[in-house]
């Protein structure tokens, strides 16, 4: 996985404003989307859904955690159209998660996220960068009207 975050970081390089060729990276872990949901949940158990899986979770940046912080992101199996994959981790649309983590991981670590009003507030970029990366890689968005998620989700 060092090769894919190299390559998205290079990417994010290339299409922003931030240079990200002497950031550390991040750790990446892979999770089922059982133990993805226990950990968006760990500090709120009681708020865990029942059946132990919340399918709007897909991946979450912790800048604590980690040396340089974590990613935690569902195994490329587990992401949608992987069936259509001979590797998931190919999948353009398993990339744009890593990708959207990435982000607000550059975010953190280039101080950006210091100067926001809130933590939602760098979620615009990094949908807006998302829709852009699958746009490029000519892959239909999952997310229909990104950009009004895109706003909605930065709400402070």
């Amino acid at each position: 996985m060092d090769l894919l975050l190299d390559a998205l970081l290079a990417w994010i390089e290339a299409e922003t404003d931030y240079e990200t060729a002497d950031l550390p990276r991040p750790t990446l872990v892979l999770m089922r989307p059982p133990d993805l949901t226990r950990e968006y949940y760990s500090a709120a158990p009681q708020l865990l859904p029942s059946d132990g899986v919340d399918d709007r979770l897909l991946a979450l940046y912790s800048a604590e955690d980690g040396a340089h912080g974590t990613i935690y992101v569902l195994s490329p199996e587990y992401v949608t159209d992987a069936e259509h994959w001979e590797d998931p981790a190919e999948n353009p649309i398993f990339r744009e998660i890593v990708l959207h983590e990435l982000i607000h991981h550059i975010q953190w670590q280039t101080g950006a996220a210091a100067t926001w009003p809130c933590p939602a507030h760098g979620e615009t970029e990094a949908y807006l960068l998302g829709g852009r990366y699958l746009r490029e890689t000519r892959t239909d968005d999952p997310i229909p009207n990104r950009t009004f998620w895109a706003h909605a989700y930065s709400i402070c």
